[in-house]
C-alpha cells in the first residue's frame, strides 16, 4: 500500500511539473490561426506600452472567429500565431511557422486579409 502511495505522489508531482500554467490555461480552449498584418494599434497601460490587435482567425475546419488581444511586445508582420480562445477572450498564443498552419485555415489566411476592426 505504501508502495502504491508513492508511485501514485511521484506520479502526480511528474505530471504537474511537466505541465507548465499557460498549458493548464488552454485546457478546453478552440485554437484559432491569424497573420499578422499590421504593426497593432500601440497604446499605453500603466506606464508601458502594449499592443492591440485585431483581427480575423481560423480554426483548422477554416470557421471564422473575429478575435482581439493584446501584447506587451509588437508582433513581427507576416508571423503565424495559433491562438487559444476560451469563454470569449484569447487566453494565450504562440507564434507558429506557415508549415504547422492546417491548410484550410492557411488558405484563408493567404485568400482574405486578415486585419478587421471589431
Amino acid at each position: 500500500m505504501k508502495k502504491l502511495l508513492i508511485v501514485s505522489v511521484g506520479f502526480a508531482i511528474c505530471l504537474l511539473t511537466a505541465c507548465s500554467p499557460q498549458t493548464l490555461q488552454t485546457i478546453g480552449s478552440t485554437k484559432y490561426y491569424v497573420k499578422i498584418v499590421d504593426d497593432g494599434e500601440k497604446y499605453k497601460e500603466s506606464g508601458y506600452s502594449r499592443y492591440k490587435y485585431n483581427m480575423t482567425g481560423f480554426d483548422e475546419n477554416g470557421e471564422l472567429k473575429r478575435l482581439s488581444f493584446t501584447a506587451e511586445n509588437q508582433v513581427e508582420k507576416e508571423s503565424y500565431l495559433k491562438v487559444y480562445y476560451k469563454k470569449d477572450e484569447v487566453i494565450t498564443y504562440e507564434e507558429v511557422d506557415a508549415d504547422n498552419v492546417p491548410k484550410k485555415a492557411q488558405e484563408l489566411l493567404e485568400g482574405k486579409g486578415t486585419k478587421s476592426s471589431l
